[in-house]
């Protein structure tokens, strides 16, 4: 498939200090400001509380609400993660004068496990993820936003959770940031197909909460370099969040999990199910992610109505969660995109 015709852009390094970021955080003394400058504002705003979702699953929430807000902004996180690893994100939306809202998604964090082991990441039903979404919109969102405009930050995961959100219920944002979305798994030196096939064996016959291949259950080990950040300051602020917080410990995904998430990416790149996207939306896609297979952005880049895909140079997984070069153009492109909706 021909991509030419894509409005793409390119971020490179910063030729800006902080590039008028309203208290931008650098890596310099990146813990110590997190935690002497950043936790004390978000902890003054946080509200948190849990609803119940599908199958009467307790789902953890936290909201951070601004005085005259422009508008709102909804996380939807990745894969293990928790609201604590949007701390800084969360600082400069509001900052920016946006509440935020921000949910932990079934199977993750302090919402209610799945997997066969207190670290396993499982699901039993893509949809389920969002179901759960749409009512917390419903519930705590919509009910808080003033009426203001509502734009969605989605990453990895929470990325197809997001889009395949937005091509059921196009009626709920105006505005999306897509951060190296899930619209198709990179499975590594596995071919696709055969990891298809064997979580398609695997859950047949009964064992959907097996781990899948070269996946296991937490095990506490720091991982840096990592694939997903070149910032070693960002990745140990998080790496003691979560020695710090069982909840916050999980491992690998089980084959019930990779069976639900690959027949998600196969819905969210039918181009009919794309075409229902007519909401601007920013695609932030990492030139060296591991995570995710770029040509998928590219096919939703192509039919949805308005999406531009932003590659971010050298870039990992976490654009948004980088060395300061980096992390300073992704935050200022995406207050750009949020201030013109």
């Amino acid at each position: 498939m021909k991509y030419s015709d894509l409005k793409k852009s390119y971020i490179t390094k910063s030729d800006c200090e902080f590039c008028g970021i309203k208290n931008y955080i650098s890596a310099a003394n990146y813990s110590e400001d997190m935690i002497n400058k950043v936790e004390p504002v978000l902890n003054s705003l946080k509200k948190s509380g849990y609803i119940i979702g599908t199958n009467n699953l307790e789902l953890y929430y936290e909201k951070f609400i601004v005085d005259n807000p422009k508008g709102n902004i909804v996380i939807s996180h990745g894969i293990g993660e928790y609201t604590e690893k949007y701390n800084e994100l969360i600082y400069y939306f509001i900052n920016a004068s946006y509440s935020v809202f921000i949910i932990e998604h079934r199977g993750n964090g302090r919402s209610g496990r799945l997997g066969k082991d207190i670290g396993q990441i499982s699901i039993e039903k893509f949809d389920n993820y969002i179901e759960d979404f749409k009512q917390f919109i419903e519930e705590k969102v919509i009910t808080n936003s003033y009426n203001k405009k509502i734009i969605l930050f989605a990453h990895s995961m929470g990325g197809g959770i997001g889009t395949v959100f937005l091509e059921k219920y196009p009626q709920y944002f105006n505005g999306a940031i897509l951060s190296s979305p899930m619209h198709q798994i990179n499975t590594g030196n596995t071919p696709a197909f055969i990891a298809d096939m064997l979580s398609r064996i695997w859950v047949y016959f009964g064992k959907g909460n097996e781990y899948m291949p070269g996946q296991k259950s937490y095990n506490g080990q720091r991982r840096f370099p990592s694939r997903s950040t070149n910032c070693e300051e960002r990745y140990n602020y998080q790496y003691d969040k979560i020695l710090k917080n069982k909840s916050f410990q999980t491992g690998g995904a089980s084959a019930k999990w990779y069976f639900e998430a690959s027949k998600a990416t196969r819905y969210i790149r039918n181009k009919k199910n794309i075409s229902k996207v007519k909401i601007p939306v920013i695609l932030l896609q990492a030139e060296c992610d591991t995570h995710v297979i770029a040509d998928a952005h590219y096919k939703f880049a192509k039919y949805a109505e308005n999406c531009e895909v932003i590659i971010v140079t050298n870039g990992k997984h976490e654009t948004y969660f980088e060395v300061d070069e980096i992390t300073i153009q992704v935050i200022y492109k995406i207050m750009n995109f949020i201030e013109s909706i």
